[in-house]
């Protein structure tokens, strides 16, 4: 194999190749997820915005379907990154990244359905994508690991069908 073979051939999942720092790194991954949901969503025919001021409670906007053929649904949502430990948290107003500063009590907040409706986990390995309605973590803590999330995994059918009914049937699937 040539050194050029060898040196610059990867997978769509490598990770910082340039060797940033963690933090930095970290904070552009973010940005990159935004951008990767924004972009599948797209390709997968949704109406999708993005949202240019950062630091709020949500992201992206996205038109999805009371059912298939039904009236639009138009939804806020929050793009997560999968930690380390392959969970997704539903905190926000911690600063991850180079300029965090935590200041205990004051900015932490669990997400809640006056904050958006929809979170996006992305699994930075595979680039699969968790689709968590809001209104189902009212009963969760601060995060929960991919692995009792596999009813959520890439359900675009969830954007399809974005009525109570659906989504109460699709919850009880969920461990609690």
């Amino acid at each position: 194999m040539t050194y050029f073979k060898q040196t610059l051939m990867g997978n769509i999942t490598d990770l910082n190749v340039v060797g940033l720092d963690p933090a930095k790194h970290a904070a552009r991954l973010g940005d990159a997820h935004e951008m990767i949901v924004a972009g599948i969503l797209t390709r997968l025919g949704f109406e999708v915005g993005l949202i240019c001021a950062k630091g709020g409670p949500y992201d992206l906007w996205l038109i999805a379907y009371e059912k298939p053929g039904g009236r639009i649904k138009p939804l806020r949502v929050q793009v997560r990154t999968a930690s380390k430990g392959m969970s997704i948290k539903f905190i926000g107003g911690t600063r991850g990244g180079v300029n965090r500063v935590y200041i205990p009590g004051v900015k932490k907040y669990k997400y809640s359905e006056k904050d958006n409706d929809l979170i996006i986990g992305v699994d930075p390995k595979t680039l699969d994508f968790y689709l968590i309605p809001t209104r189902f973590i009212s009963k969760w803590g601060e995060s929960k690991g991919i692995g009792k999330l596999q009813p959520l995994k890439n359900n675009w059918r969830i954007l399809l069908n974005w009525n109570d009914e659906f989504l109460a049937e699709l919850e009880k699937r969920l461990p609690p």
